[in-house]
């Protein structure tokens, strides 16, 4: 006889961010990297499109390979401790150094369901960025888990990949969290029934920038979770955002200002109770629905 599977609590929220445009101004690489090397960012980022362009790199592999082989790096090659100290340079958007992780706990603590029905709040970070610096940067502490792209390092120097993650396999990761399968020698190819997935894509939060956001926001919004644009408060509403909005891959946009009473948080609370009152409704339909098995 088959034993069945218990039925998750499915009472974790989970919000998940990209990281350069969304909760880091720019670009990590720029920010840390190339200011430590003095390296011109538009040679740099134009020799990654030639390796594109010319010899068919895909373009997360173009930057990852130039970190390695390019004639600066031969001379200087970075390392894992370099990686890790240029960490504390990286600069963030208002509020998400300064108080949002412990205000957005406060918030979910001020709500008397929350407590009633068990429900926890959860950060992920899914990035095409390094690892390296991610897993230093000031905020780690809040995060649950960081998908960035890695180096294989061999007396502490990165001598190949061992991860990329780029648009499209960031969808990749979405699964992954959807299902508690953290590990990448884990499998997520295999069907799970949704009553058994840790955190169903309707308590999912993403949120991102641009262009390179649009596969995992459509993910997110196919299968009933919820996506957020945010762009540089400094600019006007770009063009990609607008887009994102137009075609339904974003439900929301702001701009990513994480302070108190700003419009992005205020747009955060209205989703976060969207989903903690979802989570009441079927908890309690759940538990009408067992009563009643039980008394047939």
């Amino acid at each position: 006889m088959t034993r069945m599977k218990k039925r998750a609590a499915q009472n974790i929220i989970a919000i998940v961010y990209d990281f350069d445009g969304t909760l880091s101004p720019g670009n990590m690489q720029e920010e840390t990297i190339f200011r430590a090397y003095g390296i011109d960012k538009k040679k740099f980022w134009a020799k990654s499109r030639a390796l594109v362009d010319r010899r068919g790199y895909e373009k997360t592999l173009a930057y990852l390979k130039l970190l390695i082989d390019d004639p600066v790096f031969k001379r200087h090659p970075l390392t894992k401790q370099k990686l890790r100290e240029f960490a504390v340079h990286t600069p963030y958007y208002p509020g998400v150094g300064s108080g949002y992780f412990d205000q957005l706990r406060a918030f979910m603590r001020s709500l008397p369901e929350v407590a009633e029905a068990g429900i926890t709040l959860e950060h992920y970070i899914i990035s095409s960025g390094l690892e390296e610096i991610l897993e230093h940067v000031s905020i780690r502490k809040y995060f649950k888990k960081i998908y960035a792209c890695a180096y294989d390092f061999q007396r502490g120097r990165p001598v190949f990949p061992k991860l990329v993650i780029n648009d499209t396999n960031k969808t990749q990761f979405l699964f992954r969290i959807n299902k508690g399968k953290f590990k990448l020698s884990e499998s997520i190819n295999q069907h799970m029934p949704e009553e058994e997935r840790r955190i169903p894509f309707r308590n999912m939060i993403y949120i991102g920038d641009g262009i390179t956001d649009v596969p995992s926001m459509t993910v997110m919004q196919k299968a009933g979770g919820n996506s957020i644009a945010v762009y540089d408060p400094a600019r006007r509403v770009p063009r990609e955002v607008k887009v994102m909005v137009a075609e339904r891959r974003a439900q929301h946009f702001a701009p990513a200002d994480f302070r108190p009473q700003s419009l992005l948080i205020k747009i955060l609370h209205q989703t976060l109770k969207k989903i903690i009152a979802s989570i009441v409704y079927r908890s309690s339909a759940e538990r009408s629905s067992d009563w009643v098995r039980r008394h047939m």
